[in-house]
């Protein structure tokens, strides 16, 4: 039986969806405290999703994040894009896990503060499964039906049907079709 507040949360958002969201897709429900993006940005939820507690989004001006249908996200996750995030149909996030399409520049003789930003798009294809407390960077591609383990540290790109996990994260086994794990093919 699914809380009334929460249907509530989500019928109220969609109603004020055009200040803080673009589009919040029927079914979609809150469970926890919202925290509010800045108003007017681009912030796409599909149907039948599931924003867990204290999830945050963050966009830029001309950025934008696009959640598929049938995602969830729980408590504690941080979305925070300067380009574009995009995030697949049955995609489930774990708790505090952080995605962001920016990260800070560094320089040993000056540290972080004020070198700016390396920015590059993130996808996260369909049928994908977040560990908690995965840190997904920027310009990484997920392909579909992928796993990736709790506590990963994930930069770059990965085929579907793969298990990854570490820091920084690999490709460990392929996920056969029945579920079943293999070790991946060797690369060329």
């Amino acid at each position: 039986m699914i809380p009334a507040i929460w249907k509530i949360k989500g019928t109220v958002l969609r109603w004020s969806c055009p200040l803080f969201f673009k589009s919040i897709g029927r079914g979609t429900l809150f469970t926890g405290r919202v925290r509010l993006p800045m108003p007017f940005r681009t912030i796409e939820i599909g149907q039948n999703c599931m924003i867990g507690h204290d999830v945050y989004f963050q966009t830029g001006r001309d950025s934008t994040v696009s959640l598929g249908d049938e995602v969830s996200i729980n408590s504690g996750g941080h979305v925070i894009a300067s380009e574009r995030i995009s995030i697949g149909n049955n995609v489930a996030i774990g708790e505090f896990v952080s995605i962001r399409d920016q990260d800070h520049k560094f320089r040993p003789d000056r540290g972080v503060r004020g070198q700016g930003f390396t920015v590059a798009p993130v996808e996260i294809s369909d049928n994908v499964w977040i560990g908690r407390g995965v840190y997904i960077g920027p310009g990484s591609k997920i392909g579909s039906g992928s796993i990736v383990a709790a506590n990963s540290v994930v930069h770059g790109q990965f085929p579907p049907n793969s298990l990854i996990a570490g820091a920084p994260a690999t490709v460990r086994r392929t996920i056969n079709p029945d579920g079943s794990r293999s070790a991946p093919e060797p690369s060329n």
